[in-house]
């Protein structure tokens, strides 16, 4: 026969509830039991916090943190009014209200820095997975002496118009798009220049008919952290040897 167990001072109308298999206690006692047992277990994983936390310590490095940010293309306009796109990391909104207002960090002496300083407007493409292929291409190479365009039509993602006054043309099957205007200069900061003012004109996502696309709801969008898993970017941010594009 099972015993029956309780440590509460009174079992008026309280079920017995079975511990063990062979030993009845009431349920009222078997709640305080799991409740003590859980709240042993909070107070040893914060006991191990605790004492983790004080073997550590914090050295100087230096070595940045990896961050893992979207990746996008940004599309600036060549002197004779074709489009050139690179790969862009350094983009981030800073304001909503009464204009969205973007900055910007691009490397110096690249053809799209000196498109965007030359014509002051740009076309922001937030890439996805669809995209992955195109960036030792847009990221690795110059528009000076590689015709991207073609490269990417043979990659199979041809560029296609945008309806807009200036003539840009985009990447298909992008999550968004951001047309932008610089409002004031550009600030010097070493290896690449800020454009701290980037106002959004004009914001355009990928519409499909047949689902062959992805659109602005239902698309990952592309961020740096796998493409450091896929080896094709290294720890700086550049494109990998192994994953450079053959001309």
């Amino acid at each position: 026969m099972s015993k029956s167990i309780c440590f509460s001072t009174s079992r008026q109308n309280i079920a017995p509830t079975p511990i063990l298999g062979a030993t009845m206690m009431c349920r009222c006692c078997a709640m305080t039991i799991q409740f003590l047992v859980r709240s042993s277990l909070v107070l040893w994983a914060m006991a191990c916090t605790v004492e983790a936390l004080s073997s550590s310590r914090i050295e100087p490095t230096t070595t940045p943190p990896l961050l893992d940010v979207p990746v996008y293309s940004l599309a600036t306009l060549n002197a004779d009014g074709s489009t050139n796109m690179n790969i862009l990391t350094y983009a981030t909104p800073v304001s909503i209200i009464p204009t969205r207002v973007w900055s910007l960090g691009l490397f110096k002496e690249t053809l799209s820095g000196d498109n965007l300083r030359r014509s002051g407007v740009c076309v922001l493409q937030l890439l996805n997975e669809r995209h992955v292929d195109l960036i030792p291409l847009l990221g690795g190479t110059s528009g000076r002496n590689v015709d991207k365009l073609a490269r990417c039509a043979d990659l199979g993602l041809p560029w296609t118009d945008l309806d807009d006054d200036d003539g840009f043309q985009v990447l298909p099957g992008c999550t968004s798009y951001l047309k932008m205007t610089i409002k004031g200069g550009v600030v010097d900061a070493g290896s690449h220049f800020i454009v701290p003012f980037c106002e959004v004109t004009d914001m355009y996502s990928t519409v499909s008919n047949d689902n062959s696309l992805p659109t602005n709801g239902d698309s990952q969008h592309l961020c740096t952290a796998e493409l450091r898993d896929l080896g094709i970017i290294t720890d700086k941010g550049r494109v990998s040897e192994s994953k450079q594009y053959s001309l």
